[in-house]
């Protein structure tokens, strides 16, 4: 992590350069403190692997982070005064030249002090002889990887919950199809892997399907030489003296044994896509039903090693499995003389806990298995995060070889993660623009939210972070942290000074820390220790306050205007502050002087008052007022933040002039009022791919759409007309980047086909009122793949889709239609449907019969519908179904 506190403080300098208009002599320094910064990362990637198992390079680590960390302030504060000049009166600014100068001539003083303290650090390596860094792999390190080191022998006999998985997995292999394919293990450390492949290699099925069999263990640090002679040992026998030989001459060897041969290969714990090329060339291909096997962490590399094979996922043990799991562990005596129904209720906390890791199951279990009093078990109870970090080749040390393997730039990103509450989904949209802040993200030609999905869908695939929820087409729309990695995160993010969290405990935070998360759980006012390096401040709720009547009037963790004063006093150089859910009505003029600000969450604070003093705001990215009702005003300043991307607004008219369209970085715009909207000219939004707009778009209807229509990069429209139904909407064909398309409000007339955008994939559409033949325009449109049709979206008691209708449709939603008793489907309408939604649709009474035609289904989901329509899919219309793998009634 200190790579990554160099690196982002070397691309920090650079920016700073372009910036600001340093005199020579400050400019020379920022150059040479960068060159050095850039020579001292060369040594940090091998490092932060080491200093969990050496001291020393635990120091030196720790040394140069906060070099980089003082560096960052240095340039910061600077950054900070000069900006105070600048907004003095004309007397005052005259009076200030000196102070100007001496400010300069500080700056320089502290940078070369802190050139010296970088020679200081790299020298130290000498000096403490950890000179040779990037050399072999450290004790910890080594002891690690020859417990892990695995065997097809030796089999576990506690197995739990995998019966299914190697049935499937047997089932796969030994299929009749004659094409290679190597299929691949997929998940999270400890979740068994290794455990299924062996039972699976040992079958009575796979060692009559291949007489040829090798199982070899890759790790992390691993040699293509040894593995390869490995191998050929298992399934080979050769006068050849395999020790001499060159990696090249036994991969030929190798590739010779197997190629008449029908093989199964097992590679144990790959963690890199180069360990796969390297051993890839040795197994043949000969159409004769070879196999290669891998168990990996690491989605990707499943993928590269045969894009042809899903990736076999490997579930979390359900809560009834992991309890049968840590009873075969935990109460080993066959008498059952020291199990109570007290330590069973323990056990039970100890397994939820353990949130279906078997690995963590087993290490608890067994520690549990030699403690016999109740005592015991509440004690380990309650301490079982600093039980998994104490064994050094335990539940943390394997997942943390996890984290060692992250590049620099995903580390960053897994520890902010672990700021969120437990059990909280995280709102990916949201994650994105705090890494943006956070400067997380780099700055480079592709578009930096897109980076962030990147990140975000990296980490997943490493089984480091696991989704929680998916949007319909696919893409990640909330996330979270598997207890034991949040725990693994947690502290790993405290010992890097990168964030602390503040929930129940009463100790004092770190004044080194960059980050820092509160909890609604904890009195913040009661910490009266200022942290003036502090970089990001967020405010989670975790309570349940927001569900009383009198929330605003009442709630105990309500933020005042002079905890709001406190803040900006007190942490000058913040880059974020959330308050999202925390009562404030009122910002006062102070966040004016947190010059540094890139995100200002203020959704749902009941806020009322904004100060004009966020113009100050200069580098803010976004500016969230959203679900704020009594916000009657947003100042007119808002132009000012010309660094702005995204703005979430209330859709209210407010009081006054609203100008945003200087705002040329502007990318998500949500919920602004027409009226608003008209006071700008929309052609500079030069940049706007999110628009969400609402009130009467009947006043100067053609004016109000040809706005919309000059936003040539536009891809998600929201519109909701207020007080009136929807003119016509046949301008909107010119939108032809636009695939995202939601409308709330009566539509008189349906555009016709060739006036809707020819790109759109995805229609939301409510309150619209619609009959049947607008059905019979929208069954037409050539791109659409998601269709929701929601509260009083449609009015006819029948809606009849006809055949060739909705012929690329994947996904369609009919939420709380009241009127419709009758949906009828002709043979060959839909014939790409995968997901069908229903949704207290009361008077729905039977799901058409063509429904069973409908062969690409594999998702139908029945929610908050009457008995009666429940009871007939289940029973009489069962065979309308029956082909459907996946059935959901909620």
């Amino acid at each position: 992590m200190a790579e990554a506190a160099v690196s982002f403080m070397v691309e920090r300098l650079a920016g700073i350069l372009e910036e600001i208009d340093f005199q020579t002599n400050v400019r020379d320094e920022v150059v040479r403190l960068q060159d050095e910064l850039l020579r001292m990362r060369c040594f940090l990637r091998d490092a932060d692997a080491k200093q969990d198992d050496d001291e020393r390079v635990r120091n030196w680590v720790s040394d140069i982070r906060n070099v980089a960390y003082d560096a960052e302030d240095i340039i910061d504060r600077f950054i900070l005064k000069i900006d105070s000049m600048k907004k003095k009166n004309s007397i005052k600014r005259y009076a200030s030249i000196f102070k100007d100068w001496k400010h300069r001539s500080k700056i320089a003083d502290e940078l070369k002090a802190i050139q010296r303290r970088i020679l200081d650090v790299s020298e130290s390596r000498d000096k403490y002889g950890i000179k040779n860094i990037g050399e072999g792999i450290s004790a910890a390190m080594e002891r690690l990887r020859k417990q892990r080191k695995s065997s097809p022998r030796g089999e576990e006999k506690d197995i739990v919950g995998l019966d299914d998985n190697i049935a499937k997995l047997v089932t796969q292999l030994v299929q009749t199809e004659d094409q290679w394919h190597a299929i691949s293990i997929v998940g999270m450390g400890g979740i068994g892997k290794t455990t299924l492949a062996k039972k699976v290699y040992n079958h009575g099925d796979i060692q009559a399907r291949f007489p040829t069999r090798a199982w070899v263990y890759v790790s992390q640090e691993f040699s293509t030489r040894d593995i390869l002679h490995a191998i050929i040992k298992q399934v080979a026998t050769t006068s050849r003296n395999l020790e001499r030989l060159q990696e090249e001459e036994l991969e030929e060897i190798l590739y010779e044994h197997l190629l008449k041969k029908r093989y199964l290969v097992v590679l144990d714990d790959v963690w890199s896509i180069q360990a796969w090329n390297s051993l890839s060339e040795a197994f043949p291909d000969r159409n004769n039903g070879s196999r290669v096997m891998l168990t990996t962490r690491n989605k990707s590399i499943a993928l590269k090693a045969d894009a042809r094979s899903v990736p076999y996922d490997l579930d979390f043990l359900s809560e009834e499995n992991g309890w049968i799991l840590f009873c075969k562990k935990a109460f080993i005596d066959s008498t059952n003389s020291h199990r109570s129904p007290q330590l069973e209720e323990i056990g039970k906390e100890v397994v939820e806990k353990c949130a279906g890791l078997p690995l963590a199951i087993i290490v608890m279990g067994g520690l549990l298995s030699r403690k016999r009093n109740l005592g015991e078990w509440k004690r380990v109870l309650s301490n079982m995060s600093s039980h998994f970090a104490q064994d050094p080749n335990g539940v943390s040390a394997i997942l943390a070889l996890s984290y060692n393997d992250l590049p620099y730039h995903l580390k960053s990103c897994f520890l902010h993660l672990g700021q969120f509450p437990e059990d909280h989904p995280i709102p990916t949209h949201k994650l994105f623009r705090l890494w943006i802040a956070e400067s997380l993200i780099p700055q480079q030609g592709e578009r930096m939210e897109d980076v962030a999905e990147d990140y975000l869908n990296e980490l997943i695939d490493r089984n480091m972070v696991q989704v929680a929820k998916l949007s319909v087409n696919e893409r990640v729309k909330q996330c979270r942290l598997h207890d034991l990695l949040r725990d693994l995160s947690i502290s790993k993010a405290k010992a890097e000074s990168f964030h602390e969290i503040q929930g129940n405990q009463t100790n004092l935070p770190s004044t080194r820390c960059r980050r820092h998360a509160i909890y609604s759980t904890f009195n913040w006012r009661q910490c009266k220790h200022p942290n003036p390096q502090l970089r990001s401040l967020l405010f989670f709720r975790v309570d349940h306050h927001k569900s009383q009547v009198n929330y605003y009037r009442m709630d105990p963790y309500r933020m005042e205007g002079s905890d709001l004063d406190r803040i900006g006093k007190n942490f000058k150089l913040l880059r974020v502050l959330e308050l999202e859910g925390i009562p404030c009505t009122t910002i006062p003029s102070i966040i004016g002087s947190l010059i540094h600000l890139k995100y200002l969450g203020l959704k749902e604070t009941n806020l009322q008052e904004l100060s004009p003093a966020i113009g100050s705001l200069r580098h803010l990215q976004t500016l969230d007022v959203a679900a704020n009702l009594h916000l009657e005003t947003i100042p007119n300043v808002v132009c000012k933040l010309t660094k702005l991307r995204h703005l979430y607004l209330c859709g209210h008219q407010y009081g006054g002039p609203l100008q945003i369209d200087t705002l040329q970085h502007l990318q998500v715009l949500s919920e602004i009022n027409v009226h608003k909207w008209m006071q700008n000219n929309p052609r500079n939004l030069t940049s706007l791919i999110k628009l969400g707009i609402r009130g009467n778009f009947s006043l100067n209807a053609n004016e109000i759409f040809n706005s919309i229509v000059a936003l040539v990069q536009l891809q998600s429209l929201y519109m909701r007309t207020e007080n009136a139904d929807f003119p016509s909407l046949t301008q909107l064909a010119a939108l032809g980047n636009l695939v995202k398309l939601h409308m709330r409000g009566t539509i008189r007339q349906v555009p016709s086909l060739q006036e809707f955008p020819p790109n759109l994939s995805q229609l939301t559409l409510e309150h619209t009122h619609l009959k049947q033949d607008s059905v019979g325009i929208l069954e037409k449109l050539p791109r659409l793949l998601i269709l929701r049709l929601k509260a009083r979206s449609y009015d006819g008691e029948i809606m009849a889709i006809s055949v060739g209708g909705f012929p690329e449709l994947e996904f369609l939603e009919l939420h709380s239609l009241e009127s419709l008793k009758e949906l009828n489907l002709e043979e060959g309408a839909m014939r790409s449907l995968r997901s069908f939604r229903i949704i207290n649709c009361g008077n729905l009474k039977m799901l058409p019969e063509a429904t069973k035609s409908l062969c690409c289904l594999r998702d139908l989901d029945i929610e908050q519908m009457p008995k009666s329509f429940v009871d007939r899919v289940r029973g009489e219309d069962f065979y309308k179904v029956k082909h459907v793998p996946s059935i959901l009634f909620v």
